[in-house]
C-alpha cells in the first residue's frame, strides 16, 4: 500500500468513527429527551387505617317491589349507597351516569347491590320508588330504591350513615334549577360486615373536569371490584 493509500485509509477510518460517534450520541440524548411512558394508576384499598364507619344500628323500609326490608339483610354483601328523591334533577343526572354506569359494571354478580333511599320519603312512595327503577333499568334485586317514615330515615342517614342535614331550600328560582332539597350527592362503598369503606361525589367531581372525573370513578370502580374479590 502506498503512503497515499494508507493516508486515505485513515482519514476514511476517522471519518466513520466520527458518524459513529456522533450517532450514538444522537440516539442516547433522543432516549433521555422522550418522555417516560404515563404510569398506570395504582390504587389500594388500605386496610390498615379502617373504615370509616360500622353500622351498628338496623333500619326497616319499603322497597320498590313493596316488601319490607332492612339494612342488616346487605350484610355479606358488597353494596352502594346514595342518597336520592325523585324529582332531583342533580339525582338524575349522577344516577343515570355514574351509579348506572357501576350498576351495568357489576350487576352480574350476586354478591354486589346498590341501595338508593329518598330524601323525600312523603312524595316518593313505593309506586315512584318502582317506576324511577324502570327507568334506569334497574331489577329490584340488586338495586334497591327505598322509602320508608320520613324521621326514621332521616335520623338513619344523619346520625348512623353521618351524612349532612337535609335541608329545604327556601329559594324557589334555586328550588326549580337544584330540586327541592338539598343533600349529599356522594356515593358510599360498603364492604359486606356494613362498614363503609369509601365515598366519592361524581357528580361535584366532574365540575373539575374530564380527568377528575375519570380519576374518581376509577377509585370508586377499584374499590368494588376489590371488596367483591375478598371472600
Amino acid at each position: 500500500m502506498t503512503d497515499k493509500q494508507k493516508i486515505t485509509t485513515i482519514y476514511v477510518s476517522a471519518a466513520a468513527i466520527c458518524v459513529l460517534i456522533l450517532l450514538t450520541t444522537w440516539f442516547i440524548q433522543g432516549t433521555h429527551l422522550k418522555p417516560p411512558p404515563a404510569p398506570e394508576p395504582q390504587y389500594v384499598v388500605d386496610e390498615m387505617s379502617g373504615p370509616l364507619l360500622t353500622l351498628r344500628n338496623d333500619l326497616s323500609l319499603k322497597h320498590q317491589d313493596g316488601r319490607d326490608v332492612k339494612i342488616s339483610e346487605l350484610k355479606g354483601k358488597v353494596w352502594a349507597f346514595a342518597q336520592f328523591y325523585a324529582t332531583c334533577p342533580m339525582c338524575a343526572k349522577r344516577n343515570s351516569q355514574g351509579l348506572k354506569a357501576l350498576y351495568d359494571k357489576y350487576k352480574d354478580n350476586p354478591d354486589f347491590v346498590i341501595v338508593c333511599i329518598t330524601v323525600d320519603p312523603v312524595t316518593d312512595g313505593v309506586e315512584q320508588m318502582k317506576s324511577y327503577a324502570e327507568a334506569l333499568g334497574a331489577d329490584s334485586a340488586n338495586w334497591w330504591f327505598l322509602t320508608g317514615d320520613a324521621k326514621a330515615l332521616t335520623d338513619y342517614m344523619v346520625n348512623e350513615m353521618k351524612y349532612q342535614s337535609i335541608v329545604k331550600r327556601s329559594d324557589p328560582d334555586e328550588a326549580a334549577r337544584l330540586g327541592a332539597f338539598e343533600h349529599d350527592m356522594s356515593i358510599a362503598v360498603y364492604d359486606r360486615s356494613l362498614s363503609m369503606v369509601t365515598r366519592h361525589d361524581l357528580y361535584n367531581a366532574r365540575k373539575k373536569g374530564e380527568a377528575f372525573l375519570k380519576s374518581e370513578e376509577d377509585k370508586l370502580h377499584f374499590t368494588v371490584q376489590s371488596l367483591l374479590e375478598q371472600k
